[in-house]
């Protein structure tokens, strides 16, 4: 498998983040089935059913108040949906947008553009400012090594689905689809008195190989990436379908440069992917960039970015 293809086939699943993906869209529908209900809770919105005696049809409009990539239309459109409210887009997720340029058209009763509006503005506004995000950080690196979130994400999915939207790679999205190694389950590992936690783990992980997406494992030392490096050669004797991916946990760009070139001399990276993990930041971000790994991971994205400033209007 080519270093690019494996790369995919790791860290990529925007294409499985949409509404025609069965499980997908029943985490939709009880997501915003819990954000309305938390919403209006047992009374309603006592605002609009206190100030407008009326309820007719009315037209409004979502759109931008500033430059930017846009994500979770097709998310905010079934909420309105779901809520009586006729929607026609303007934009399509990852579409680049201006201030004041129209993202939907809306159509419904007043009360109803007024109850969903909050719920579908959180929706836009936090996807649509982690998908500039990433587009700006992609930017920054020039194309030298490829962008995913972390597993630090607020709305699992959508977060996902967002840094997607902006040109990234989603990573794992949950437990269930990947094994991924971490510190932890190495000194879990190492309680029950093995001698190389590292190798054991590894070893358990492969007979779960048909399982998994892929196998990664954490490490924080280039002795304990080639060590990692080695024991995945030797496992992919067996089968070298599984991507096998190293992760360099909270190393400096200096210490990471220094082991992917420690690898590349002892003919131990062409059968790995190499991920860059922990306090990677816009302001290092580049140097990062320069180590010839495959991936940088950033909760970052998800746990810093800012909201991108979306309105609704009545007309």
């Amino acid at each position: 498998m080519e270093r690019k293809e494996a790369l995919l086939k790791a860290y990529q699943r925007g294409h499985l983040l949409n509404l025609d993906n069965p499980m997908y869209l029943s985490w939709i529908k009880q997501f915003i089935v819990e954000e309305i209900k938390g919403d209006v809770g047992s009374k309603g919105d006592i605002t609009s059913n206190a100030v407008l005696i009326k309820d007719p049809l009315t037209n409004a409009l979502i759109y931008s108040r500033e430059h930017g990539i846009v994500s979770g239309i097709e998310e905010v459109m079934y909420l309105y949906q779901n809520n009586n409210v006729k929607v026609i887009a303007q934009k399509k997720d990852g579409d680049r947008i201006r201030p004041n340029e129209a993202i939907l058209n809306l159509k419904g009763k007043e009360k109803d553009l007024l109850r969903v509006e909050r719920s579908a503005l959180d929706i836009l506004q936090r996807m649509s400012g982690i998908a500039t995000l990433t587009s700006q950080l992609i930017s920054h690196v020039k194309g030298k090594v490829a962008i995913a979130p972390t597993r630090k994400t607020q709305w699992r999915y959508l977060d996902k689905k967002a840094v997607f939207s902006g040109g990234g790679l989603t990573h794992r999205l949950a437990l269930w689809e990947s094994i991924l190694i971490k510190d932890n389950h190495l000194k879990a590992v190492q309680k029950e008195n093995a001698k190389d936690p590292i190798t054991e783990c590894l070893q358990r992980a492969w007979k779960h190989k048909k399982n998994a997406n892929f196998i990664e494992i954490e490490v924080q030392s280039m002795q304990d990436a080639i060590k990692a490096a080695t024991v995945f050669l030797h496992l992919q004797e067996i089968s070298n379908h599984t991507p096998c991916i190293i992760m360099l946990d909270n190393m400096s760009p200096k210490e990471t440069r220094k082991a992917v070139k420690e690898l590349k001399r002892k003919d131990l990276y062409n059968h790995i992917l190499l991920e860059a993990s922990g306090k990677i930041r816009p302001n290092n971000i580049l140097s990062y960039a320069n180590t010839d790994v495959d991936v940088l991971s950033l909760g970052y994205l998800t746990h810093s970015s800012r909201a991108l400033d979306i309105k609704q209007k009545i007309l």
